[in-house]
């Protein structure tokens, strides 16, 4: 939280004007102290008020930071366990298709096999998609 300034400044020619821009981006909680002074004229308790209001205002930023990195770590878990789920499948599918091959179906074992294996690659693929974005 600080006091940001920026100038923008330009140039006039035959056929254009510029022109000259001057911001100040404020983001403090409290105002400057000559106007907490002339607040304090009109109603000496708005400075304890303005005091107990910037506390809450602080304590909603930094409750709302905490909770982004809460959801933020949460989602990475999920993450996790997604890519776990899917290499768990992948060897089912596998162990599957050989207890199918064992038993004599070689047909259906490949097909089991095969479609494995693609489910696999395309759940890898569409995850490193996803992370990417």
């Amino acid at each position: 939280m600080a006091r940001h300034q920026q100038n923008t400044k330009g140039i006039a020619t035959k056929h254009q004007v510029a022109i000259e821009q001057h911001t100040v981006v404020d983001d403090s909680l409290l105002p400057p102290a000559e106007e907490l002074l002339k607040l304090k004229e009109i109603d000496p308790n708005i400075i304890n008020w303005m005091l107990s209001r910037a506390e809450k205002e602080q304590d909603s930023r930094l409750s709302f930071n905490t909770e982004r990195i809460k959801l933020a770590k949460s989602e990475h878990g999920l993450v996790k366990l997604s890519l776990i789920l899917a290499f768990v499948l992948a060897i089912s599918g596998m162990i599957l298709s050989a207890v199918f091959i064992y038993f004599g179906k070689e047909i259906t074992g490949t097909i089991f096999g095969g479609a494995s294996m693609i489910m696999c690659i395309q759940s890898f693929l569409k995850f490193g998609r996803k992370e990417k974005q």
